[in-house]
């Protein structure tokens, strides 16, 4: 549901609220499960070991539990991801990729038409299971 818009929508918000309480959840159950307080976290998460860019990196998802932009920007790279994906998919049923992906035309054979369809059909329900999904649990509360 993330798209690289520069306005945010009131969905993203739900989204990123669960991510939070996640996110929160399964640190607490890991640090309990090692035997570190969240005093001993929060030392070690500020130290300037936890601050280099192989530590952030690492740390990206936690930290984005804590910063909104950092979380839709997370959220945008893995739909970026995801297209790739089915990209690769594509060229691996056909052997080669549309020539509109490789020579930037804009013409589209039949196979690829088809291809595109099918790739916006299955976005189009993922994004409507995602949805219904979101009905049922505020139906729910």
């Amino acid at each position: 549901v993330f798209d690289d818009e520069e306005e945010s929508k009131l969905s993203y918000t739900e989204i990123y609220q669960e991510y939070q309480a996640l996110v929160e959840k399964l640190l607490e159950d890991y640090l309990k499960e090692v035997g570190i307080n969240e005093e001993k976290f929060q030392e070690a998460f500020s130290s300037p070991l936890a601050k280099t860019h192989t530590s952030q990196a690492i740390l990206q998802t936690v930290l984005a539990a804590e910063d909104f932009r950092l979380f839709k920007k997370m959220m945008v790279q893995k739909n970026i991801e995801m297209q790739l994906q089915a990209i690769t998919i594509i060229k691996e049923r056909n052997g080669v990729l549309p020539d509109c992906l490789t020579e930037g035309s804009d013409v589209f054979s039949e196979i690829e038409q088809e291809e595109m369809k099918i790739l916006r059909e299955v976005l189009r329900k993922s994004k409507e299971e995602y949805e219904i999904e979101q009905e049922r649990k505020r139906t729910e509360e």
